[in-house]
């Protein structure tokens, strides 16, 4: 196939043609298993093997011990971004707080629903301009029963109007001049989700810029970044907001950059 993890990408693409679990296909022959679907299995592999994401063939994408609807129109959750998560738990540690969440870019819908799945009590709203991503968020939110506690605005987070407790955000933070450098199949993914622009830095700005309006004092905002974006810290003064910290994913990398709202 000409990709890395050939072997694992098979196994994933014939679970989901035979809709069943990985244990299953291990215990049974794969002559057994493959004997009903065959032509539908290698019309996938094939696709693979020309870099399609492996998500784009199966629809789903698994984020913090849950599956999610994905599809072309969205980026691919990814483990790093996970990191969100975990460092929210950490500020938080009440999972009984009544949080207002916002989530910038929302995508998929992912972090947020995955942030409500931690505290029971808390509401959120996604934010996402693009209509295309607004659908698969708003099937996530219905997928994962929180139609009571989610709302999914299609709408840039520019038009946020309410105070949030915590703001969180995976946004675009690729240069725009390294986009036809990534892997073929980030290159498949929508660019409106990838393009940070020249500096890479524009959705920042545009955020940090937000939350000087849209973040209650003493509240918090979680943002995923790139491998060379640890230098944004020395921007956040100069929009009344306070840089707390950087987090760091499972390779020890930095992925997300903490911020206080310390004025009312």
């Amino acid at each position: 196939m000409g990709v890395d993890t050939a072997y694992l990408d098979c196994e994933i693409i014939m679970q989901h043609v035979l809709g069943v679990e990985r244990s299953f296909i291990i215990m049974n022959h794969t002559d057994f298993v493959l004997a009903h679907k065959e032509s539908k299995f290698w019309q996938l592999i094939k696709k693979r093997a020309k870099k399609h994401p492996v998500s784009h063939l199966t629809g789903k994408r698994e984020f913090w011990n849950s599956n999610f609807i994905v599809s072309r129109d969205v980026l691919d959750p990814r483990p790093d971004s996970e990191t969100v998560i975990s460092t929210a738990l950490k500020y938080y540690i009440n999972k009984k707080q009544k949080l207002k969440i916002a989530d910038f870019g929302t995508g998929t819908g992912c972090l947020l629903i995955s942030i409500l799945s931690e505290y029971q009590y808390a509401i959120g709203i996604g934010f996402e301009k693009s209509l295309r991503a607004y659908r698969i968020a708003r099937k996530n939110v219905k997928k994962h029963n929180l139609l009571g506690r989610a709302k999914i605005f299609p709408h840039s987070w520019t038009e946020c109007r309410d105070l949030f407790d915590l703001v969180i955000s995976n946004p675009p933070y690729i240069k725009r001049d390294k986009l036809k450098t990534l892997q073929v199949e980030v290159q498949k993914e929508p660019k409106i989700a990838l393009d940070g622009g020249v500096s890479g830095l524009d959705c920042y700005l545009s955020i940090f810029a937000t939350l000087k309006k849209c973040l209650k004092k003493g509240g918090f905002a979680i943002l995923e970044i790139g491998e060379d974006q640890n230098n944004i810290d020395r921007l956040i003064p100069l929009y009344g907001l306070a840089f707390q910290r950087y987090a760091y994913d499972l390779s020890g990398m930095e992925r997300c950059i903490i911020v206080k709202q310390v004025h009312d």
